[in-house]
């Protein structure tokens, strides 16, 4: 599970680089369309990249957000329970969050195997839609993996859960 663990890791990170890169590609395309404008010279199909790479970089950094446990938590009611009740709440929303995140996955590639079987593309470029669907499902898998090893740490009681960090 070590090497499970780790692989992982290791794929979240890139996946959150990949993003970060994206982030800044977005920034710079989005500067240069705007002082474009300003010589009547705009960028064709600015709006549909970032859009694009907007979706990519929130899907991308999910994982590693999650292995950081960067989301928001509010634990102002959890924290009053028993700690045998923290553990089963705890095991649940990992479960439910598994589940969650794997069904988004499968609608994802669903979805994007309808797209591509149906040939559709973005109005301005004409880029195909279906890469990004399967990216975005490509990450909500590493997510559900995110999920299970955070979940076999805390089982086996290598690490503790989000809301007894500050105890």
């Amino acid at each position: 599970m070590l090497s499970f663990s780790k692989g992982i890791k290791n794929i979240s990170t890139l996946l959150n680089l990949i993003a970060g890169v994206f982030l800044v590609g977005m920034t710079g395309l989005t500067c240069a369309d705007v002082v474009l404008r300003l010589f009547r010279c705009p960028i064709l199909g600015t709006y549909e990249i970032v859009e694009f790479l907007g979706a990519t970089v929130a899907g991308f950094a999910l994982g590693y957000t999650t292995l950081k446990r960067g989301h928001v938590a509010v634990s102002v009611l959890v924290i009053h329970f028993s700690k045998r009740a923290q553990s089963i709440l705890f095991i649940l929303i990992q479960l439910l969050s598994i589940g969650l995140f794997g069904l988004l996955s499968f609608e994802c590639i669903r979805y994007g195997n309808d797209l591509r079987s149906a040939g559709e593309v973005s109005l301005t470029l004409e880029l195909p839609l279906f890469p990004l669907l399967y990216g975005l499902a490509f990450s909500t898998i590493v997510v559900c993996f995110v999920l299970l090893v955070d979940l076999w740490k805390v089982l086996t009681g290598k690490e503790k859960a989000w809301y007894m960090w500050k105890e």
